[in-house]
């Protein structure tokens, strides 16, 4: 699936969000239309010695997450008459920003996500370790 980088907003807490479309055509004049919004957070030291991920070495989270956990939605919907498409791909990018922005932008959004995305790495671990 192509995506193209359609806008980037520059967030309070030093992080980028960016907007991909990945509309495609299906059939005639009917699309699928969709959006995605990424955030790559890089695990730097000062982010991984906060107070929500202090329980855990910098190693071993970087061992098991890599250099970068990237955050990622997408919004999308199908069957789209073709003269809707751009007026549908801009209302689900709005919609986006205006009911997530704040809390994306929230200073401890990174290390709480860090952690979220450690957690669930951890939990799979164990499960495929006892089968």
């Amino acid at each position: 699936m192509e995506q193209t980088l359609i806008k980037t907003i520059e967030l309070s807490n030093g992080l980028k969000l960016d907007f991909y479309d990945i509309s495609c055509k299906l059939a005639g004049d009917r699309w699928y239309v969709g959006v995605i919004a990424r955030i790559d957070i890089p695990l730097i030291d000062s982010l991984l010695t906060n107070q929500h991920l202090s329980h855990y070495s910098v190693e071993k989270i970087r061992n098991a997450l890599g250099e970068s956990v990237c955050f990622q939605q997408k919004r999308e919907r199908h069957y789209i008459d073709e003269r809707e498409k751009d007026d549908l791909l801009n209302g689900l990018m709005d919609s986006f920003i205006k009911r997530t922005l704040n809390y994306l932008s929230l200073p401890d959004f990174p290390d709480k996500y860090v952690l979220k995305e450690f957690q669930a790495y951890r939990k799979r671990k164990t499960w495929y370790q006892n089968v």
